[in-house]
């Protein structure tokens, strides 16, 4: 026979599903990172900026017993958050949830930075909140905008979400991509970031802290809103004098629903190419051994849904590379067949530096004379505008 307090308990459940899931054990989500974290950019007038405050409130009006507590740090970089991180993880218990999203400053200071630092130090310290029973989220860092100072063209910053979507499926965490939200977002810049001027990195207004507080919400909650996503891509975007006979690969991941591989196609040039997907619905590869050598700049592309209902899809464009000899334009600084202003303001970056400088780079050094100046500057001005041809497929 059920006593009546069961029986009461078992009503509740049933008849009052968002009452019952107030009841549950309160649950700290500690949200770690940088500026992005903290709230830069956002209204002034917030008591409370960033995403955090934002995400505690629709978990809470959602009947979730949850405290999001912001860890925010402007202009940290992962090494230094290395040093941060064990002091936020002692207010955490186990069960409560590490909010992961960090590395956009390291790809401000890719010079001394490499990506594979910035992977180790995230799963690094991943790996201590799950010593402690807490579990994690990883997630993507946002676009850039185009007046930022370092990567303006996102390669870097595709390359570094790529790595961190690997990293997270293997370690088999869970991941929010704000990155691919925000991607496809209507009108991101100008209406979801910032637009103080000094502002070189690109942060979240008020709108858009409104949008990343809804990626971390969906993913705590279980709700699907992001197609299958690129992850480790070869050849990298924005590589030069690749060899014509280079196969290109696409690791493909989903962390919703799964990916439907029926309905997942690899496109090279524009043009969809046979190659079947391998793998499963979390992970999935495509391989593609082009049938004839490459030449000039080719473009990889992603066209793929979901199983949800309606499905998330995705068909853009991921990966650009030119092959060797393809005869870049003076000024294709990124190697994605145009000069423009792309090129120029990463020329911007280098400009001054000599050789045996750490900013020297030898691939805007145009007339190779050991220093990036004026006279350079006049070869990219002077190409600047012109398209090079694509390979075919």
């Amino acid at each position: 026979m059920i006593s009546r307090p069961l029986a009461t308990a078992i009503l509740l459940a049933c008849v009052l599903p968002g009452l019952a899931a107030a009841q549950t054990t309160p649950k700290k989500y500690l949200a770690f990172g940088d500026s992005i974290t903290a709230g830069t950019g956002d209204d002034p007038a917030r008591a409370k900026p960033g995403y955090p405050p934002r995400l505690e409130t629709l978990l809470q009006t959602a009947g979730v017993s949850a405290t999001v507590l912001n860890f925010g740090l402007g202009g940290e970089k992962t090494p230094d958050a290395l040093s941060r991180i064990n002091g936020v993880l002692a207010q955490g218990s186990p069960g409560d949830v590490l909010l992961l999203m960090e590395g956009t400053n390291d790809v401000t200071h890719r010079d001394t930075i490499g990506i594979e630092t910035t992977i180790n130090d995230l799963d690094v310290m991943a790996g201590r909140a799950e010593a402690l029973n807490l579990a994690v989220i990883h997630a993507t860092v946002i676009p850039r905008p185009p007046w930022a100072k370092v990567d303006t063209d996102n390669t870097l910053t595709d390359e570094l979400n790529g790595r961190i979507r690997n990293m997270a499926g293997v370690r088999q965490r869970r991941l929010a991509d704000p990155n691919e939200v925000f991607r496809e977002t209507a009108n991101l810049f100008n209406g979801f970031y910032s637009l103080a001027s000094d502002d070189s990195v690109g942060h979240p207004n008020a709108t858009g802290y409104d949008l990343l507080a809804n990626v971390f919400f969906n993913v705590i909650q279980g709700i699907d809103k992001v197609p299958p996503v690129p992850g480790i891509l070869v050849p990298d975007t924005g590589d030069i004098n690749v060899p014509p006979t280079t196969a290109i690969r696409v690791d493909v991941w989903d962390f919703g629903t799964g990916i439907d591989l029926a309905n997942t196609f690899l496109l090279v040039n524009g043009q969809q190419v046979a190659v079947v997907p391998t793998g499963s619905a979390r992970q999935a590869t495509l391989t593609y051994q082009p049938p004839s050598p490459l030449s000039g700049i080719v473009r990889v592309g992603l066209r793929s849904r979901d199983l949800a209902v309606p499905a998330n899809t995705i068909d853009r464009e991921i990966a650009h590379f030119a092959i060797q000899g393809a005869g870049l334009i003076q000024g294709d600084l990124n190697a994605d067949g145009r000069v423009d202003g792309m090129d120029l303001v990463r020329f911007g970056l280098h400009f001054g530096a000599q050789r045996g400088d750490a900013n020297y780079d030898a691939n805007a050094d145009f007339n190779a004379d050991g220093r990036i100046d004026g006279l350079d500057l006049a070869v990219l001005a002077s190409n600047f505008g012109r398209t090079a041809t694509t390979s075919g497929s």
